[in-house]
């Protein structure tokens, strides 16, 4: 499974680290994690395990980002020129509302997560909030 994708676009859109942050955080070169990024080398199970750690994530969340990410974009766009309109009939909607909620909440603790960093480098840098 090509995972690579998945990862550069978590580094890069929720948690806005370098590719140099990571691969220093790994202990391997810049290039050597670009070559992760890009599918170029296979991941075992042990760096997408460290590489969850350092997103603070599950190896599984990693996995599935793209599915997931689908399938809360097709609920508020469902190609039926709803416009972004809920329109909660269109399956069972106790799954559906799951997947929400289980979505805003992956997205509640990335956000927290972001928070801490940020608080974290501004005491590391002396400065008050």
């Amino acid at each position: 499974m090509k995972v690579g994708s998945n990862i550069k676009e978590i580094r890069e859109v929720e948690k806005n680290y370098k590719r140099s942050y990571v691969a220093k955080k790994l202990g391997i070169t810049t290039r050597a994690y670009a070559n992760i990024e890009n599918d170029i080398t296979d991941l075992t199970l042990q760096r997408l395990e460290e590489i969850a750690e350092i997103f603070e994530c599950s190896p599984l969340y990693i996995l599935n980002y793209k599915e997931s990410k689908k399938e809360f974009y097709n609920f508020f766009h469902n190609h039926n020129e709803n416009q972004g309109v809920i329109i909660l009939n269109q399956g069972p909607q106790s799954q559906t509302i799951e997947t929400i909620r289980k979505l805003q909440e992956e997205l509640l603790t990335s956000e927290k997560n972001r928070i801490a960093l940020l608080e974290a480098l501004l005491r590391s840098n002396n400065i008050d909030f």
